[in-house]
C-alpha cells in the first residue's frame, strides 16, 4: 500500500502563532511548529505502517511567513527513515501523490473568513479573501479533495482544528478526523497535549487505511470555472497574469478548464 501524507502549518497541537513584533510570528513560534508538524507526521507514519503501508511518500506543504519558503517548513531528520519526502516547489501540488492508494491530510485549517478557524485562510492570507469553485465557495481542503480525486487517490484521514475536520465533513462523509484543537477565534484555541495529539493521530491513520476499501475518491464533473477573490485590484492583477487567469471584476480572477486534470494543472 502506497500512501500519501501532506504536511501543512496552521493544524498541530498548541500552535496559534500569535503575531510578533521581531517577525511576522517570531524564531520560537516557528520552530516550535515545525517540531509539532514533525511530530505528527512521525504518527501519521507509524500509524499507517501498523495497517500495512509499505512505500509512504511525505509532501513537506508547511509554510511560515518570514522564516521558511514554502515547500521547506518539516524537520527532515526527524521523520521516520524509510520514507520518501517530496518538498520544494512543486506544481500541480498534488503531483508528489501520483500512484497513491491512499492521502492523508496533516496539519489543516478551515477556509477564510471561518470564525473559529485557527489561522483559518484559502491559499494565503496575505493576497486571498475567497475561492469559488462553480460558484460554491471552497477552501484548500475540498481544493485538495478535488485535485486528489482527479487523480483517483481518496483522502481517508484529515487532522487540524476542529473548524478544518468540520469542512472535510462536508466533503467526504465519513473519513476518520483527528481534531486536534478548539479554536476560539483566529489565534486562539484550546489544544490538545502534544503527546495525546500524535496518539489521536496515529489511532486515526491507521483506523482509516484499515478500512481505505470503503472510501472512494471525490470526482466532480467538469467544465469548471475557479475564481478567485483578492484583497486588492492590483493583487488581482499580479495574480492573474502568474497563473494565465482571467481578469474579472473589482478584484477578481477566473480560471476556466473543462477537466479538473487541467484546472489543477498550475
Amino acid at each position: 500500500m502506497k500512501v500519501y501524507i501532506e504536511v501543512d502549518s496552521e493544524g498541530q497541537t498548541c500552535v496559534t502563532r500569535e503575531p510578533s513584533d521581531e517577525t511576522v510570528y517570531g524564531t520560537f513560534q516557528a520552530e516550535y511548529n515545525r517540531l509539532r508538524a514533525a511530530e505528527e507526521t512521525v504518527a501519521a507514519v507509524e500509524g499507517a505502517r501498523e495497517a500495512g503501508a509499505t512505500d509512504i511518500i511525505v509532501r513537506d506543504a508547511g509554510f511560515v511567513r518570514g522564516h521558511h519558503p514554502g515547500g521547506l517548513f518539516l524537520m527532515h531528520e526527524r521523520l521516520p527513515a524509510g520514507v520518501r519526502i517530496a518538498l520544494g516547489s512543486i506544481k500541480p501540488a498534488v503531483r508528489a501523490a501520483a500512484g497513491c492508494d491512499a492521502a492523508i491530510l496533516l496539519g489543516k485549517h478551515a477556509m477564510a473568513g471561518v470564525a473559529d478557524g485557527v489561522m483559518a485562510h484559502t491559499g494565503s492570507s496575505a493576497n486571498t479573501e475567497a475561492v469559488w469553485l462553480n460558484g460554491e465557495r471552497i477552501g484548500e481542503i475540498g481544493l485538495s479533495a478535488v485535485s486528489l480525486g482527479a487523480m483517483g487517490i481518496p483522502i481517508v484521514m484529515i487532522a487540524g482544528d476542529e473548524a478544518a475536520c468540520r469542512e472535510a465533513n462536508q466533503w467526504i462523509e465519513d473519513l476518520e478526523l483527528a481534531a486536534v484543537k478548539q479554536g476560539l477565534n483566529r489565534h486562539g484555541a484550546v489544544s490538545l497535549h502534544p503527546s495525546d495529539g500524535c496518539a489521536l493521530i496515529r489511532d486515526r491513520t491507521c483506523k482509516a487505511l484499515r478500512r481505505l476499501h470503503e472510501f472512494e475518491p471525490v470526482r466532480r464533473d467538469g467544465p469548471f470555472e475557479l475564481r478567485t477573490d483578492y484583497f486588492t485590484a492590483e493583487q488581482a492583477d499580479i495574480k492573474a497574469a502568474q497563473s494565465g487567469a482571467e481578469r474579472i471584476g473589482e478584484r477578481s480572477a477566473i480560471r476556466r478548464a473543462a477537466t479538473a486534470a487541467e484546472l489543477f494543472r498550475h
